[in-house]
């Protein structure tokens, strides 16, 4: 019966010492590889996004199995009954819920690094956390040290009591336990030399941040310094393009006395194609006239030939009457916008055998008298180019009013080309119509547009913004 007892005594005293070793080696190792994991974060967060994010969730990841340890799930597991009699079960799940929220915490501070500097919302929690951790730590360490040192009471009164019974169980039993105690101090040496390994670690870790820490100072200097240059060259590509808007500004306007003085000359040259040379041509015919009238009737083939003279001069007046009316269109000034459009819709049927669908509405007071010329301009350019170029079929003509502006278009189904090869043409190839056509737009604040491909013909489409009022 006392063996038994005995035995139970030595067994109970070897549990306890099992349990406190087992329980502080694990409490130990928790709080090292947590203060790592602080320090790792803290430092991943100075440095590049990621960095060193790995073996820190090592470390915590070791935490958790220092925690399993006292829930006996891994390492060296803590016999049952010895956590439960301790009450450590319910303290350990708190302690690896803690460890989670940490853990999380840390992986969100290295995920949004720009905002979780010190001193942040995701700083403040992560700390509060590994301050909770290091109190839950000291909680489960006290209650492991009031364990130990009861066990240590307890064996000191049962000492005296072992020895009257069995002196050699007593002396065996106290060659366990010593053996066990050399394991135990032998144990704490290991952790206390890791621990001072770590320290070691740490400042090392600590001398790495303050020289991450210089060198983000000096990176920070040479980028200020750089976007000073940057903003010295932004502000000289800002001037540079204020310059160049205002040397666009005055050709735009060279351009638009140059047109104004153009429609003057060609006026003139209009006024004295009609004056001098139709009244020439027409003084001709009246002298041909007159001489076809005095010829006797054997001078058959003189007639014949004042005949002829007299369709040529016909054909030739007519000529002159259509480049006049092209040179300055009188319709315009005359009839308006809409009817001197329809008029050359008309004029360029009559003269060109392709049928022309069109469709012009009334926009004369949609733009001031001054428009009026560019937009008759622009139309005639694009039918001329459909008559010279296109061999077309068909052609649409359309001027349709658009809320707040009027669309434009002549459209043909003739030979088409290639628009990006006519712009590689040298300028003494390519001609200026459909430059000048372009410039003509932008300067009424309207947009162009070209489009054309080999055999599909082209599409000449521009828009203006209505303008109501005249000059």
């Amino acid at each position: 019966m006392f063996s038994l007892l005995l035995l139970c005594a030595l067994h109970r005293i070897r549990l306890q010492q099992q349990v406190n070793a087992t329980l502080n080696e694990a409490i130990l190792r928790l709080e090292v590889d947590t203060t790592m994991f602080h320090l790792q974060v803290d430092d991943i967060v100075d440095r590049e996004p990621g960095a060193g994010l790995p073996q820190a969730v090592a470390m915590i990841d070791a935490a958790l199995v220092s925690v399993d340890v006292m829930q006996k799930r891994g390492g060296d597991p803590v016999p049952l009954s010895g956590v439960e009699a301790l009450g450590l079960r319910q303290r350990a799940a708190e302690m690896k819920s803690l460890l989670l929220a940490f853990k999380a915490h840390g992986v969100q501070r290295v995920r949004e690094r720009e905002n979780a500097g010190k001193g942040s919302p995701s700083d403040r929690r992560f700390d509060l956390a590994f301050n909770e951790i290091l109190k839950k730590g000291a909680v489960i360490e006290a209650i492991c040290l009031a364990n130990r040192l009861s066990a240590q009471r307890a064996n000191d009164k049962l000492t005296p009591v072992l020895y009257l019974i069995w002196g050699f169980f007593t002396i065996g039993a106290t060659a366990g336990i010593w053996v066990v105690e050399m394991r135990r101090l032998a144990a704490e040496s290991s952790l206390w030399e890791a621990n001072a390994r770590l320290r070691s670690q740490a400042e090392e870790l600590f001398a790495h941040r303050e020289q991450l820490e210089k060198s983000v100072e000096r990176r920070t200097a040479e980028l200020t310094a750089s976007n000073a240059a940057l903003r010295n060259e932004v502000a000289e590509r800002l001037l540079a393009e204020e310059t160049l808007r205002g040397s666009e500004l005055r050709i735009r306007q060279l351009s638009l006395r140059l047109l104004k003085a153009q429609e003057i000359e060609r006026k003139r040259i209009s006024m004295e194609l009609h004056d001098e040379l139709g009244q020439a041509l027409n003084v001709m015919k009246l002298r041909i006239t007159g001489i076809q009238g005095g010829l006797h009737p054997e001078q058959e083939t003189a007639r014949q030939e004042c005949e002829g003279l007299l369709e040529y001069l016909d054909e030739e007046i007519e000529e002159v009457r259509r480049l006049s009316l092209a040179l300055s269109p009188t319709a315009l000034e005359e009839l308006g916008l809409a009817p001197a459009l329809r008029w050359l819709i008309g004029n360029f049927t009559r003269v060109h055998p392709v049928k022309v669908s069109s469709e012009v509405a009334d926009i004369d007071d949609l733009f001031p008298e001054g428009h009026w010329i560019t937009v008759y301009r622009v139309l005639q350019e694009a039918l001329a180019n459909v008559g010279r170029h296109a061999l077309a079929s068909e052609v649409t003509v359309s001027a349709l009013h658009r809320e707040d502006r009027v669309d434009f278009l002549v459209a043909d189904d003739g030979r088409g080309f290639d628009p990006e090869e006519a712009r590689g043409r040298a300028p003494a190839e390519k001609g200026v119509g459909l430059f000048t056509m372009g410039e003509r737009v932008r300067m009424l604040g309207g947009s162009f547009h070209l489009s054309s491909r080999q055999g599909e013909g082209t599409r000449v489409a521009f828009s203006l913004p209505v303008s109501s009022g005249r000059d």
